[in-house]
């Protein structure tokens, strides 16, 4: 055969290898995928075979390593996504707890399947590439705006004080943002940002964005009718709902985010100029709408007083849908977070392979809300909650205790309530009353579905502390007869207010707590040896396989084990 008969069959081919290797085509029917961050990776499977009654289980380790590790089986999606048709009837998973920067061999396995899958995933590395760094003055009276960044190939730009000095970046309640990051490749280091008119760090639609060590106070105003306006942030990006979503790589840590210059309203103020609303409108910490996900929020600390409070430390308004913050592979782990009328953290939306562990959050409404989860799955563990309130009242209203996580989307939009929430090894305490008047300052319920009109399907609750003020209490609150939802092997001391028949393998007890692992902590978390619960959790591969003694312990910390590393601070 010529070659000019060969030509446009040489050229399609060239063409196709090029299009693969911009990523422009499509990956291949079957083949699994992996997006990691610097802890974890989220994995993606649809196989032939796939199947709700066909398990996946999976197994990893580092390479170079001999013995493979189990982690949970992927879940399959059996739910038809007309939306997001692509995530119909797929396995997804996360293993957890890895380190950074390190490769790993994956190896997924459907029963029945003679060979297994294997795929390699590098998680990110802490040692971030440097290109180069811009030393900022002591003090800025306007707008930091960043354009230059770095790239792949060199690095971040860091924006950073001199060395051993410090840069304050004061917005006098004028500038409108302190620090407007509109490049890629971008960290910003140990600055001091305050009383900028709206945001003290505002990302546009860039990637590869880091925040770290930076202490932000005083943002925001408050509207004519003297509460705070919404979604003013210390750290803000918004994509608008009719744009490509961008937003990637995101990595916020090591931040003071506190004492907001405005003030929300609780559940217990109206608003006038809401139409009476009651629901809190207000600053937050951290606001990101329609981000893309692979988003990192740790180590940071989010509080303030009675008189600034947050409407919610962190999140978004899409609740129901297939966007919400964080959206996809993502982590919020290792804060300190404190001060909301609403909620601590706010996962809601897709939550596909969002994981929220490690946080400690203290003088909020709710805990965590995760109404709805679209997708999946999410995965809430080992996070510990302390004290609840409605209002800022001395009053017996006011100090009522909420819930600790808030599940659950209306019944007219079921279809954004079917992802998996994995609940794993959370503890609720129950410290010292707001008055005399209270029996204790902790949570009023633990897992509960707003009201009786709310549904969320497969729900998976294990090994949980659901410590509720009273013991006629909602451990458990769920109205719907939804037999894909599973609590159990939780150690509990309310009602499980259900209609099946749920905790065949809890137990109905108070827990029973050991001294502090800290010094200086004012809370107790592990269980004390031989209480209830104590050596008695249910094994759940990659979650709590290195216990002490002769089980793994309910709730967040093991009794035997240092307290780790990622749980902030008093």
């Amino acid at each position: 055969m010529s070659y000019r008969a060969l030509a446009p069959l040489f050229s399609a081919t060239l063409l196709l290898l090029l299009l693969l290797s911009v990523g422009l085509m499509p990956a291949r029917a079957g083949i699994p995928r992996a997006v990691a961050t610097f802890d974890c990776v989220g994995l993606y499977w649809k196989p032939a075979g796939a199947a709700a009654d066909v398990a996946c289980a999976v197994q990893f380790r580092a390479r170079g390593e001999q013995v493979w590790r189990d982690a949970m089986p992927l879940w399959f999606d059996p739910n038809e996504h007309e939306d997001r048709p692509e995530r119909s009837g797929e396995y997804r998973g996360s293993i957890v707890g890895l380190e950074d920067g390190t490769t790993y061999e994956v190896r997924l396995r459907l029963d029945g399947a003679s060979e297994p899958e294997v795929l390699t995933v590098t998680t990110w590395d802490n040692d971030l590439k440097i290109a180069r760094i811009v030393e900022l003055p002591e003090r800025i009276e306007a707008t930091l705006t960043i354009t230059e960044g770095g790239s792949e190939e060199t690095g971040y730009v860091v924006y950073q004080p001199k060395r051993g000095g410090a840069t304050v970046i004061d917005g006098r309640g004028e500038d409108r943002v302190n620090v407007l990051i509109q490049a890629p490749w971008v960290m910003v280091r140990g600055l001091v940002l305050k009383d900028a008119a709206q945001h003290g760090v505002e990302i546009g639609p860039v990637q590869h964005v880091v925040v770290d060590g930076c202490d932000i106070s005083g943002w925001g105003q408050d509207l004519p009718d003297g509460w705070g306006r919404n979604f003013d942030s210390a750290i803000f990006h918004e994509t608008p709902d009719d744009a490509e979503r961008v937003l990637r790589r995101i990595v916020i840590q090591n931040n003071e985010l506190h004492h907001p210059r405005a003030n929300s309203n609780s559940w217990m103020q109206a608003r006038e100029s809401r139409n009476g609303s009651r629901h809190p409108i207000g600053p937050q910490g951290i606001t990101l709408i329609n981000a893309d996900g692979e988003v990192v929020i740790r180590h940071n600390r989010i509080h303030s007083d009675l008189d600034h409070m947050f409407n919610d430390a962190m999140g978004e308004y899409h609740n129901f849908g297939y966007g919400g913050f964080p959206a996809r592979d993502s982590d919020v782990y290792g804060n300190w977070i404190s001060h909301c009328w609403d909620d601590g953290i706010e996962i809601e939306g897709a939550n596909m392979n969002v994981r929220t562990w490690g946080n400690v959050i203290d003088q909020t409404f709710g805990g965590i809300a995760a109404a709805g989860t679209s997708l999946g799955p999410n995965y809430i563990f080992r996070n510990i909650y302390l004290r609840s309130r409605k209002g800022p009242g001395e009053d017996e209203e006011s100090s009522r205790g909420q819930f600790f996580l808030k599940l659950g989307g209306d019944l007219r939009n079921e279809r954004f309530a079917r992802g998996r929430i994995y609940v794993y090894h959370n503890t609720v305490l129950q410290p010292a009353p707001w008055s005399d008047d209270a029996p204790s300052a902790g949570a009023g319920s633990g897992l509960k579905l707003s009201n009786a009109t709310k549904v969320q399907t497969n729900i998976q609750s294990r090994n949980n502390i659901l410590w509720v003020r009273a013991d006629d209490g909602a451990a458990v609150y769920d109205a719907q007869d939804t037999a894909l939802n599973d609590y159990d092997h939780d150690l509990y001391n309310g009602r499980i207010s259900t209609k099946r028949v749920q905790q065949r393998h809890g137990l109905h007890a108070r827990p029973q707590f050991a001294a502090p692992l800290r010094a200086g902590a004012d809370w107790s978390v592990a269980l004390a040896p031989g209480t209830p619960g104590a050596d008695a959790a249910g094994i759940l591969p990659n979650f709590n396989d290195d216990f002490a003694g002769n089980g793994p312990d309910m709730g967040a910390i093991e009794f035997g084990r240092t307290l780790p590393a990622y749980f902030p601070a008093n």
